[in-house]
């Protein structure tokens, strides 16, 4: 049993080093290929060469994060089974890769993520691990209609064909690929051990603007998808009480998790309400261009699982998801799926 390891890297020459370490030396007996994907102009690309079992796969032009997983999964081939997606700014741990494909096989589901936690400290990564990644640490049972993140996750490379990848999209098309495939009838759920350590990039004002990017890219994804939520993209004016929910829901999740965190969350509570604010600010943008483009179509139904299987299928089908830009997935999902700007972070 073993894995094909995809890594989407975007401006990650800082922390691609310590992903590629613990794939190939942590994780190196079950981890049968990596395949690093980033664009032939990134410096990503010459920290990539430096590893002679690391496969190089360089886009002409800058990717999403989910055009890039796409291609790396079309360069894994159709003899792949289980393909293991770690993000250039995550660790994972000693023995995780296996871990997390016999969990896929004992608890019978699609996909497994890793949970996630904070490598490194200062106020703005722990700010930025609250605000993303605080349920994702597994301290507490998650609500039901909450989707994994796919950080470090590992999936089913048949369940991957039939959700029709990921789409065009960065952030939030993790979001968007765990509702496809649960909208299909799959499951994808945190894994019950296993963790990943992200390495957060520094910087307030990076923050923020990321922040941002989130929220715009959450009120794309609800659009796109119908996930819980999308009541706040079609009736705009309940969107400024997304922060102050959002706080509230943050202070009795550090209650009932962490006394020593919940009073670091109070320290800070200016900081992480000015992350929320721009959020909100950024939900409140997709939104608007949601409206103005009209309702996006919806993606991650049996149907359209169907579709995405038939075009992983055909080989002209696979080019065209795979390429820079998802062509094809843009094509489904309208002007409603493109961010304002390129990512400016590690994927």
């Amino acid at each position: 049993m073993s894995c094909i390891a995809v890594v989407p890297a975007h401006r990650a020459a800082h922390t691609l080093a310590a992903t590629l370490d613990s794939l190939l030396e942590d994780n190196g007996d079950f981890v049968e290929r990596v395949i690093v994907v980033t664009s032939v102009a990134d410096p990503t690309a010459q920290v990539a060469r430096r590893w002679p079992r690391v496969e190089l796969v360089a886009a002409p032009s800058a990717l999403s994060a989910g055009a890039a997983r796409n291609l790396g999964r079309l360069r894994a081939g159709q003899g792949a089974d289980r393909l293991l997606f770690v993000d250039a700014d995550c660790v994972l741990e000693r023995g995780g890769a296996a871990a997390l494909a016999r969990e896929l096989e004992r608890r019978r589901v699609a996909a497994v993520s890793a949970r996630v936690r904070r490598r490194g400290g200062g106020v703005v990564a722990w700010l930025r691990h609250a605000l993303e990644f605080k349920e994702a640490e597994g301290r507490l049972p998650a609500p039901a209609a909450w989707l994994p993140p796919s950080t470090s996750m590992m999936c089913r490379a048949a369940a991957f064909d039939r959700a029709g990848g990921f789409p065009d999209l960065w952030p939030g098309e993790d979001l968007v690929f765990a509702h496809r495939l649960r909208s299909l009838g799959e499951k994808i759920v945190l894994s019950d051990a296993v963790e990943t350590h992200h390495l957060h990039p520094g910087g307030f004002i990076g923050m923020l603007a990321h922040q941002r990017r989130l929220g715009h890219t959450a009120a794309v994804a609800r659009s796109l998808t119908g996930m819980e939520g999308v009541t706040f993209v079609r009736h705009r004016w309940l969107v400024p009480l997304l922060a102050p929910a959002r706080l509230v829901r943050a202070l009795s999740w550090f209650a009932r998790s962490s006394t020593r965190e919940l009073l670091v969350l109070l320290a800070l509570l200016p900081l992480y309400a000015l992350g929320l604010a721009a959020w909100t600010i950024g939900f409140a943008g997709g939104a608007r261009q949601c409206a103005r483009t009209g309702q996006a179509p919806r993606v991650g139904s049996a149907r359209e699982g169907r579709r995405g299987t038939r075009a992983w299928s055909r080989t002209g089908g696979m080019r065209r998801l795979g390429r820079a830009g998802a062509r094809e997935e843009r094509e489904r999902s309208g002007a409603c799926a493109r961010t304002d700007a390129p990512p400016r972070e590690a994927c």
